[in-house]
């Protein structure tokens, strides 16, 4: 399972074995081991992984059978844009406010979704 999932999520990626070798500072011969699970990951190969295909090690190691780690695309996506995460992304943050906090948070976002169609 694991070689099939870092095969597949490496092509919605759009890498090469050679650039995800390279992503993760390993060898385009130890991703192709890895895809025909001939080896497999040590710990913090894993990690890297999971960072650059932007996924969970229970995505990865078939403990979960959802792919996507929102947050770091998220993480990568202001990265990019050269913005700061929000107040409201940062969990240690997050979790002092209480449901109803929450909520308006979601309103809000939804208000400026709406905002950015019209």
């Amino acid at each position: 399972m694991l070689d099939e999932r870092i095969r597949q999520l490496r092509k919605e990626n759009n890498y090469t074995q050679q650039g995800l070798a390279e992503e993760i500072d390993v060898t385009s011969q130890v991703v192709s081991n890895w895809e025909r699970a001939y080896t497999f990951p040590d710990v913090d190969d894993l990690r890297k992984l999971t960072q650059t295909l932007h996924t969970t090690s229970d995505y990865l190691l078939g403990l979960s059978d959802s792919s996507v780690d929102e947050f770091s695309r998220i993480k990568q996506h202001m990265s990019k844009l050269d913005i700061s995460l929000p107040l409201f992304l940062k969990y240690e943050e997050l979790i002092k406010l209480d449901v109803m906090n929450i909520r308006q948070l979601e309103n809000y976002f939804q208000f400026l979704l709406q905002q950015q169609e019209r």
